[in-house]
């Protein structure tokens, strides 16, 4: 059986536009400088305590790891009031026009992205401690 070039170069391209988007990627279309270790990513909908305590978490953390933090909303009197917005122990950004989902690298139901390496791992909000699991594996 003979394969044609346009079936190959269909084939080929499906495989370069399934490839998952990585920190590099993220970080370009911010155009924030991109950390070594990852990029987590949090789009504030669902559970408002469960947002909170992630919050509180991500502001507890060491500033040890070369990473960053995305917030996909827009500056607030409420979002300042976070501590984690106030005192971030990591560079942290916002998405206030939610160019990320545009841009495709995330779509509207995702809550929280961790981009590490070329790969990304997505998680729900109700369960956000496990990303802490995730980050703790990275190291």
């Amino acid at each position: 059986m003979r394969n044609s070039p346009v079936v190959l170069y269909l084939i080929l391209l499906g495989l370069i536009a399934c490839k998952p988007k990585g920190k590099s990627e993220v970080a370009e279309i911010l155009g924030i400088e991109e950390p070594k270790d990852w990029i987590l990513v949090i789009h504030p909908e669902g559970c408002k305590t469960c947002l909170e305590s992630l919050y509180d978490d991500l502001a507890s953390l060491t500033s040890n790891a070369d990473a960053a933090i995305v917030i996909l909303a827009k500056s607030s009197k409420n979002l300042r009031m976070i501590p984690l917005i106030q005192d971030s122990p990591l560079p942290l950004y916002l998405d206030e026009y939610k160019v990320l989902i545009e841009k495709g690298v995330l779509e509207l139901q995702d809550q929280i992205l961790l981009f590490k390496d070329g790969s990304v791992e997505k998680f729900d909000i109700l369960n956000y401690e496990k990303v802490f699991h995730s980050i703790a594996s990275y190291k």
